[in-house]
């Protein structure tokens, strides 16, 4: 999920930091929370109620298990309004990984109100150069304070699934927050150089790749090798390596350079389309592969894997591409004129992120 926060807050910050850094108009806040419950809610909440409902697949907890069934009433209203997460006895409940949306809701919530704040000091001393970094800087401390009570103040096992309130601290966005504050200084350099304020040195890129490399070598080398990043400060500088590779994308977009081969590839029409269905693959994966263990639609051994494999990426697709032509598509119109959604930029798959 790092990399899905880190591009959340490079793509969200964005136009912010556009009005702060150039002290242009704030962008409309009930446009901004419009169009992000229209890009995450109506899917979410049909393929919960579908995995839910009709093939009884979705997480349920029993103590300190989670095997796959179907919702309660009270759950189920929990799950579809991201408030599973906050109590023990309700952790994990629904489609396993939408604990992520639960962190994203509350990302996306606090955001205009952080952004707010730097727009107006933006206006006092030492201004917006200054104030459109305050943002970021505050999730990056908010998310290492949430790592340190995790891993220092609150006692209890190192497993996001248990029925504790040390996992509900570890799943939550106390935890999570520092994961949004690279990207969103991405977009503050992004619209620095789209705008001509400052310019890249020349050998921007391979010192860019080196120090990208040389984070994730020190993550690997230094984490035990049963890790989980989540709670670790090593999943902040994972989050750091993967601004740094986002830029490498994004800002040749910003400097209007001719296309790379990687742009190139990038851009092209299936692997678009992919990234157009990749918020319900996101959610059916999960429901469906529970669904095929359930009846026994699975072959053992090497071949049966693989098959296995191809057979379950083939119905994710097929089940996404029509979430996404009748659920996804239709809200996605509905989306205001006026917007706080960022301008699509190449690839174009980036704009298919929560």
């Amino acid at each position: 999920m790092t990399l899905f926060f880190t591009l959340s807050g490079f793509l969200l910050y964005r136009p912010f930091a556009r009005a702060i850094l150039l002290e242009r108009s704030f962008p409309s806040v009930v446009g901004y929370l419009r169009n992000r419950a229209l890009r995450i809610l109506p899917a979410y909440w049909v393929i919960l109620l579908v995995s839910s409902v009709v093939l009884s697949t979705v997480l349920v907890r029993q103590g300190t298990k989670l095997p796959p069934g179907s919702l309660p009433f009270e759950d189920l209203v929990r799950a579809g309004t991201f408030t599973q997460n906050y109590s023990p006895s309700s952790l994990g409940n629904g489609i396993g990984p939408a604990w992520s949306l639960a962190v994203e809701a509350v990302f996306y919530l606090l955001l205009p109100l952080l952004a707010l704040a730097a727009f107006g000091l933006g206006r006092l001393r030492p201004g917006p150069r200054v104030a459109v970094l305050l943002p970021p800087l505050a999730l990056l401390a908010v998310g290492l304070s949430g790592k340190f009570a995790e891993a220092r103040l609150i006692t209890g096992p190192h497993n996001a699934w248990a029925n504790t309130w040390h996992s509900v601290v570890e799943l939550s966005f106390w935890c999570q927050a520092d994961l949004f504050a690279f990207g969103m200084g991405l977009a503050v350099l992004y619209v620095a150089v789209e705008e001509g304020r400052i310019a890249l040195p020349r050998l921007h890129r391979p010192l860019t790749w080196g120090v990208a490399l040389g984070g994730y070598v020190l993550v690997h080398e230094f984490s035990p090798p049963d890790a989980q990043l989540s709670y670790s400060p090593a999943n902040t500088m994972m989050a750091l390596v993967c601004a740094l590779v986002l830029g490498l994308v994004v800002l040749q977009t910003a400097e209007r350079r001719k296309a790379t081969p990687i742009l190139r590839v990038l851009e092209t029409r299936p692997v678009i389309w992919v990234g157009l269905v990749s918020y319900s693959v996101f959610l059916w994966h999960g429901p469906i592969v529970r669904w095929l263990a359930g009846h026994d639609v699975v072959l053992a051994g090497r071949g049966g894997f693989i098959l296995n494999t191809v057979f379950l990426l083939a119905l994710t697709l097929a089940c996404s591409s029509l979430t996404y032509r009748f659920v996804e598509e239709p809200a996605l119109r509905l989306k205001a004129r006026r917007t706080t959604e960022p301008e699509p930029i190449p690839p174009a798959q980036l704009s298919a992120a929560p």
